[in-house]
């Protein structure tokens, strides 16, 4: 553990909970006995080992307030980008528009817990008729994968239709993406290379891909998958149960309490 946050954890919490349990074990007439400055560290040390119990105690304290915190910054984070998160329209999009939910989810086409999550979100698809799902390309793990992130937003351009058949396509090659295969994906789409090409060329599609990495960056996403479900980020690979569950609960906060936690 770095110095700067053993000091957090013992100035945040262990100082309170060190005290405290030095107090209980102490007679009550020493409970207003002053405590010189040169004492506190014996009495600290001593009473973390009488009672170690305090270190993981605070260390639980500390992960609660950093995942308490690093929720909420999602949670506006997410708020303030809501247009560009739901309204972008070059962003794919598969589902109903009428839909009464959207599911967000930032992948990058090498990802392996990408890969597994697709079947899991082609269900979702099937099996509930009001929701949506906007597919945001985040290609970081490789140069390749931003040469596929480029296809499949090509693809999503010259014919929305054919985009998920695209983008499982991608999401089932196992290997480098060269454009050798890329066009051999696309043209089983029945789009030919030389138009792919030129619509891979235009300048939106690097400034999209630019934008949802500026987006994740705020967000606070750090891998790969990241689901957002209404205003709620979930990093990592979901089964299809959880993902259902999570939507549901965003469509009645009443059962909000009981969605699966990552």
């Amino acid at each position: 553990m770095h110095f700067p946050r053993l000091a957090l954890l013992f100035s945040t919490f262990m100082m309170p909970l060190a005290a405290a349990a030095w107090a209980d074990d102490q007679p009550v007439a020493s409970s207003t006995a002053p405590v010189t400055h040169g004492e506190l560290p014996d009495l600290v040390k001593q009473t973390l080992l009488n009672n170690p119990d305090i270190i993981m105690q605070a260390i639980e304290k500390l992960h609660e307030k950093q995942a308490s915190d690093s929720a909420k910054h999602a949670q506006d984070a997410i708020g303030s980008h809501k247009d560009e998160l739901l309204g972008d329209a070059h962003s794919p999009m598969v589902g109903s528009s009428k839909a009464n939910m959207t599911v967000v989810e930032f992948f990058d086409y090498h990802c392996g817990y990408c890969k597994h999550m697709l079947p899991e979100m082609t269900k979702l698809l099937d099996q509930d008729k009001k929701v949506r799902v906007i597919f945001k390309e985040f290609p970081i793990l490789s140069e390749d994968s931003v040469l596929a992130a480029r296809a499949a937003l090509a693809v999503y351009n010259i014919a929305p239709e054919k985009y998920f058949a695209f983008h499982t396509a991608l999401m089932s090659t196992t290997g480098k993406f060269d454009e050798k295969t890329i066009m051999k994906l696309a043209k089983e789409q029945g789009i030919g290379a030389d138009k792919l090409k030129a619509e891979m060329g235009k300048p939106y599609i690097m400034a999209e891909l630019e934008k949802n990495r500026k987006m994740a960056e705020d967000i606070g996403i750090r891998g790969t998958p990241a689901i957002i479900v209404g205003d709620r980020l979930v990093p990592g690979a979901l089964p299809y149960e959880d993902l259902q569950n999570a939507v549901d609960a965003m469509r009645n906060p009443k059962t909000a309490s009981e969605t699966p936690k990552s």
